[in-house]
């Protein structure tokens, strides 16, 4: 192997790094680290309510006598 100006080391080089990043990243997810953007998208994500969970806010309802 040569190293100079033959682009071909560049972009073998650059494959190298690439498929180094990659494993980096694998083995991050596999110990349960979450990218920034992933913990990002799970805070804006609505949570859900449990269905029933407070009597109190049952909005819309039309069985309510004061109403």
């Amino acid at each position: 192997m040569t190293f100079g100006n033959n682009p071909a080391d560049s972009k073998e080089w650059r494959l190298q790094q690439a498929a180094a990043e990659r494993e980096v990243e694998r083995a991050a997810r596999l110990a349960g680290h979450k990218s920034l953007l992933r913990r990002v998208l799970e805070r804006l994500r609505p949570h859900r309510q449990e269905p029933g969970g407070d009597p109190q806010s049952n909005y819309g309802t039309s069985d309510d006598p004061g109403h």
